[in-house]
C-alpha cells in the first residue's frame, strides 16, 4: 500500500473540544479573567451579560450587588469570585463589567 491510498489526516478542528476555524479567538486577557475568577468562558460571558443588562437599567451603587446576585443564581461560590474580581481591580459592578468586557 502506498501513502497515496491512505485517508488524509482528519480535520481536528471539527472534533468536539476543539475551537472551530471560524470561531473568534479568545484574547489573552479573557483567559486571565477565567483563571483568576476560577470560571469557564461561558460563566464569564453570562456574568458579563447580567452586569451589562443591570447597569443599562440603573447606575452602579458602588457595590458588587449584581455580581453577587448572579453568583447566587448560578451557584458560583461568592467568596472566591469576589476575591478574583477585587484582584482584577473591580470594587463595584461597573468596574467588574469593565474587567470582563476588556479584550
Amino acid at each position: 500500500m502506498t501513502t497515496h491510498d491512505r485517508d488524509p489526516e482528519p480535520d481536528r478542528t471539527s472534533l468536539p473540544g476543539h475551537r472551530s476555524a471560524g470561531a473568534p479567538p479568545t484574547s489573552a486577557w479573557q483567559r486571565v479573567v477565567c483563571v483568576v475568577l476560577g470560571m469557564g468562558a461561558g460563566h464569564v460571558a453570562a456574568l458579563r451579560s447580567r452586569l451589562a443588562a443591570c447597569l443599562a437599567l440603573r447606575r452602579c451603587d458602588g457595590s458588587l450587588r449584581e455580581a453577587r446576585r448572579w453568583a447566587r443564581t448560578h451557584r458560583v461560590p461568592w467568596d472566591p469570585l469576589e476575591a478574583g474580581l477585587r484582584t482584577l481591580g473591580a470594587r463595584c459592578d461597573c468596574e467588574a463589567l469593565e474587567v470582563v468586557e476588556r479584550e
